[in-house]
């Protein structure tokens, strides 16, 4: 265990500062374990040429920056550096409004740098969700002319979830073409009201309506909507992903079970518990936090073989979602299923030996 210490004036001004950092154990884990990472974003260049980059009050993310906007060399040396050895990629939340300008250029932008390294990127497509029809269209494009694992939804597209009926042809065919629907947060909306992250400054609200809880707030209630109203017994092979360690609902899932299990079961016939339903047809993932504790009880309520390492780059680095890996405490075959091996088996990749980046197909 190697200790710095802080001797700097301005740390000196404050009180002396010690730091332990772990001796970096390269050759370790990250050499024989394979590693996928699943929600890790980018924007297109038809993002920036329609809508782009302005995010108004949230001033933390710079999405013209070259870490955002690269699919090549930048983005695999730092994958190299942390030992990741596919990621797969999936655009930024594009405003609803401008979703159908930029979802098929954004699709061939990831599908080129598919092409360009083969073996080290997969991505999820990104889809119209403002026009139902042509999402079901640019899915079925993305998949099996693209070759894509599936598809990635962002929030909510004029209002609606998931559960509205005019998504319904996008789920069946979610499910005819075998594979998962990645949900995720989408933008901050005009709803729910704008008071309740109100009474702060442009950040904080912003923050407080985004990342720090209203986004996952929303992309829970987005999934338990679908459970509540019985899509999953009409479409029992729908799989759906969850980041960000299940936006909330392991957690809650006991109380959530206790009391929406008997009134969906009143009103909608529902089949299986919603603690059934979401053990059996929903993924989860790492991405964006790197608590212990937290992914101990996220093990618990799922158990390993539905739990899929992710890390949320560029918005979240790569170095902190290795060093998390390394550092949890569960067995190796779990630690094996979490970094590579439930990844494969749920978006139908190549089982690879892991191996070192010298021996990576596009080295």
């Amino acid at each position: 265990m190697a200790v710095t210490t802080d001797t700097s004036p301005a740390a000196a001004a404050i009180r002396p500062v010690t730091v332990e950092i772990p001796e970096p154990e390269i050759g370790d884990l990250r050499a024989r374990i394979r590693t996928i990472t699943l929600e890790e974003h980018f924007v297109s260049r038809r993002f920036i040429d329609v809508v782009g980059v302005d995010r108004g009050a949230h001033r933390g993310v710079d999405l013209s920056s070259s870490e955002v906007t690269d699919l090549g060399e930048l983005r695999l040396r730092d994958m190299d550096k942390n030992g990741i050895d596919m990621q797969v990629i999936s655009h930024a939340p594009i405003p609803p409004s401008q979703d159908e300008d930029v979802a098929a250029a954004a699709n061939d932008q990831a599908a080129a740098a598919i092409a360009a390294h083969p073996g080290r990127f997969a991505a999820f497509a990104t889809l119209p969700m403002s026009d139902p029809q042509a999402a079901v269209a640019e899915l079925r494009r993305a998949v099996t002319e693209l070759g894509f694992v599936g598809a990635m939804i962002s929030g909510r597209a004029s209002g609606m979830f998931l559960d509205a009926p005019a998504y319904r042809p996008l789920l069946q065919t979610v499910v005819d073409l075998d594979v998962p629907l990645y949900l995720h947060p989408g933008l901050p909306t005009a709803t729910p009201p704008a008071e309740q992250y109100a009474g702060f400054g442009p950040s904080v609200s912003y923050v407080l309506a985004s990342t720090a809880w209203g986004s996952a707030a929303e992309t829970g209630l987005h999934a338990l909507r679908l459970i509540a109203v019985g899509i999953f017994d009409q479409l029992p092979n729908l799989q759906i992903i969850l980041g960000h360690m299940g936006e909330m609902i392991p957690f809650m899932l006991n109380r959530v079970d206790e009391w929406l299990t008997p009134a969906a079961r009143t009103e909608n016939n529902l089949q299986l518990s919603v603690a059934e339903t979401f053990q059996r047809n929903f993924w989860i993932t790492t991405s964006g936090m790197f608590s212990s504790p937290q992914f101990l009880l996220l093990h618990q309520v799922l158990g390993p073989d539905r739990l899929l390492f992710s890390i949320d780059y560029p918005f979240n680095s790569n170095t902190q979602g290795r060093a998390f890996l390394e550092a949890l405490e569960i067995n190796p075959t779990d630690k094996e299923k979490l970094s590579h091996r439930n990844a494969e088996r749920l978006l139908h990749l190549p089982s690879i030996a892991s191996a070192s980046p010298q021996s990576r197909p596009d080295q």
